[in-house]
């Protein structure tokens, strides 16, 4: 599976903060990667997406795996000094980012949603002095077939 990390900001991350994300993350999830940058016109946010190729949740490991991945996104919130909201999910996240853009609260759906904010309505999965992770297995299975 090709797991996405995609990083919503208000600034472009620079390259220095994209290599220490990726350099966060591959101390958990060996993986080769991919990066893309996103910065449309009409679009209030910058959208840069890590890809991680060759991801394997199973029934047995999918919560220890978004654990760690909310611990890696934790990590990259502690060290890099712009707002990020992550977005997490198995091989796209076209339609989030797009809900993303029209209201940063409605993520109810998301994978895998982890922020400094706290989203109304929604009981967060992880909560800490640093982030909120907010998970929903019913629309994206991270590749885990039950």
């Amino acid at each position: 599976m090709r797991l996405v990390t995609t990083m919503m900001t208000k600034k472009e991350l620079s390259d220095g903060d994209v290599s220490k994300a990726i350099e966060i993350l591959l101390s958990t999830f060996n993986n080769k990667y991919q990066i893309f940058k996103y910065n449309y016109d009409d679009s209030k946010y910058h959208e840069t997406d890590i890809d991680l190729f060759d991801v394997v949740f199973t029934k047995q490991n999918l919560h220890d795996g978004i654990s760690k991945l909310i611990s890696c996104y934790e990590t990259i919130m502690d060290e890099i000094s712009i707002e990020i909201d992550f977005i997490s999910a198995n091989d796209d996240t076209h339609n989030e980012v797009s809900r993303y853009e029209k209201d940063v609260n409605d993520v109810k759906d998301f994978g895998l949603f982890v922020t400094n904010r706290t989203i109304p309505d929604l009981e967060p999965y992880y909560s800490s002095e640093t982030c909120n992770a907010y998970v929903n297995l019913t629309h994206v299975s991270f590749g885990v077939y039950y």
